[in-house]
C-alpha cells in the first residue's frame, strides 16, 4: 500500500462527476470558498440541501473565483429542480461527494502534544500555508490550486526545514496505534460482559 504522502503526491484528477459536473481536486481556495458559505460540505454536522449541493458543485468544478459570481446555468437549475423534489437523487449525490471528499483527505497525521503548551495563531491556517507555499517558490495560483494534501505535505515539510518541532506519524506507527486501539475496545467489551 502506498504510503499517504505517495498518494497525496500522485493524486490524479478525480474522474467523479457530481449533479453532472466532473469536480477538480479539492484545494485551499476551495476549502475557502466552501467555508465562506458555512458549507455542509466542510461541517457534516450541517443538513445538506439542494442549493448547498449546486453552490459545492460549482464550487469544487472550478478554480477560477469569477466563476463563482455567474448566474445559475440551466443545468444548475435542472439539478436545483431535481434534488429539490427527489431526496433519493440529493442523498445519491451526497454519496458522490463524500467519496469524493474521501479520496482528497489524504494528510499527514500529527503526534497529539499537550494543548497546555499549544499556541493558537489569529490569522486563518489556509493563509499560512498559501504564504508559506508562495516563501518557498510556488506562484499565488499554484498555492491556492494545487491538491490541498499535497499542499499542507509541503508546507510540514518547510516548517520543518525551518527547525519546527513537527511530529508527522508514519503510516506503520498509525496502523499499530489502530490496532492497539481495536484491542483496547475488545478488551472492554469482554470485561463489560463478565460484570
Amino acid at each position: 500500500m502506498a504510503s499517504r504522502w505517495t498518494q497525496a503526491a500522485t493524486i490524479l484528477p478525480p474522474t467523479i462527476e457530481v449533479c453532472g459536473s466532473r469536480l477538480l481536486p479539492f484545494c485551499l481556495r476551495h476549502r475557502v470558498a466552501l467555508d465562506a458559505i458555512n458549507s455542509p460540505v466542510l461541517d457534516t454536522e450541517k443538513e445538506m440541501s439542494a442549493e448547498h449541493m449546486l453552490a459545492a458543485v460549482r464550487i469544487l468544478s472550478s478554480n477560477e473565483l469569477k466563476d463563482l459570481r455567474n448566474t445559475p446555468t440551466l443545468k444548475e437549475k435542472y439539478w436545483f429542480v431535481r434534488l429539490t423534489f427527489s431526496r433519493k437523487e440529493l442523498m445519491s449525490e451526497m454519496v458522490k461527494l463524500s467519496i469524493y471528499m474521501q479520496e482528497q483527505s489524504l494528510w499527514p497525521r500529527f503526534w497529539v502534544k499537550d494543548s497546555a503548551n499549544s499556541k493558537t495563531d489569529s490569522f486563518p491556517w489556509p493563509l499560512a500555508v498559501v504564504a508559506s507555499l508562495c516563501r518557498n517558490g510556488c506562484s499565488l495560483t499554484e498555492a491556492w490550486t494545487m491538491p490541498e494534501a499535497e499542499a499542507i505535505w509541503m508546507h510540514i515539510a518547510h516548517c520543518s526545514a525551518s527547525g519546527a518541532d513537527i511530529s508527522v506519524v508514519s503510516d506503520y506507527e498509525w496502523q499499530a496505534m489502530e490496532k492497539h486501539k481495536k484491542q483496547e475496545l475488545e478488551e472492554q467489551r469482554s470485561k463489560t460482559k463478565t460484570t
